[in-house]
């Protein structure tokens, strides 16, 4: 009967040992600042939701990865395989709809993929040049800088040329980025192509790139860079554990995402 009671009382205490807590499952939402239009309903929608990358998606990812690959053709790849839908797109319907969403969305959409993968918080090994001692450092991905548009980004982009006339001009998406990285030789050539595809309005719209004055040419593209919102992947600061010196980290989208 002892044995008996001891068993109840163990069976009891277990029974009253609080629950295991559930983690939290991943955010998967991402706010885009433009998204994509509806014309059906003639709005543009910007609320876009995510996954979490699994093996077959590294799979994927590592076989895709080759020296003639640039930057914006992986990106793409990569969210084309972890965008759900953006507003009510789904994009295994509409691929074509990655390459259309301005650099800083897609850039929101990678971090978006991030912390649905590994969570809001990612941790790396960094030795301290001041001591040479080793770090366990913190990052946060919500941490990065946020550049905000300067202009509304459902309308064009107005930059005035040197003779008074203002052009119009749309920021550059996905598609843009990879024609000018694969068909772009020098910085000058692919500078043309991106004058030559955001311009709006304009016939022959190389000629007219080529034909710009070196001062206009030099103002578009600045601001055309300067106008691109979205978060600002980069430069982290952290003291460093052991000397208190100040540790200055890089990060980019392949650190981000292996680690």
């Amino acid at each position: 009967m002892e044995n008996i009671a001891a068993q109840a009382d163990a069976l009891s205490s277990a029974l009253e040992e609080a629950v295991p807590e559930m983690a939290p499952a991943p955010d998967t939402v991402v706010k885009l600042m433009r998204g994509v239009y509806n014309k059906e309903l003639d709005t543009w929608e910007t609320s876009a939701v995510v996954r979490e990358l699994n093996g077959y998606d590294e799979e994927a990812l590592s076989s895709h990865d080759n020296k003639s690959t640039v930057y914006a053709e992986y990106m793409s790849f990569l969210l084309r395989r972890a965008v759900v839908s953006v507003g009510s797109v789904i994009i295994k319907d509409n691929l074509h709809i990655i390459d259309e969403l301005i650099i800083g969305d897609r850039d929101a959409l990678f971090l978006g993929v991030i912390k649905a993968t590994y969570g809001n918080t990612r941790e790396y090994q960094v030795v301290c040049d001041s001591c040479n001692e080793t770090n366990d450092v913190f990052v946060g991905v919500d941490e990065f800088p946020v550049r905000e548009a300067k202009h509304d980004l459902k309308e064009p982009l107005k930059v005035a040329l040197k003779n008074g006339s203002e052009v119009s001009l749309r920021l550059p998406n996905g598609l843009d980025s990879k024609i000018v990285a694969t068909k772009g030789k020098t910085t000058p050539e692919q500078n043309t192509i991106m004058l030559s595809r955001c311009v709006i309005g304009v016939d022959n719209a190389a000629d007219w790139a080529r034909n710009l004055n070196m001062a206009d040419r030099t103002d578009i593209i600045n601001a055309l860079l300067d106008a691109q919102p979205g978060p600002q992947i980069g430069e982290v600061k952290a003291p460093c554990a052991h000397c208190s010196e100040q540790m200055i980290i890089m990060l980019n989208w392949a650190s981000l995402l292996f680690g």
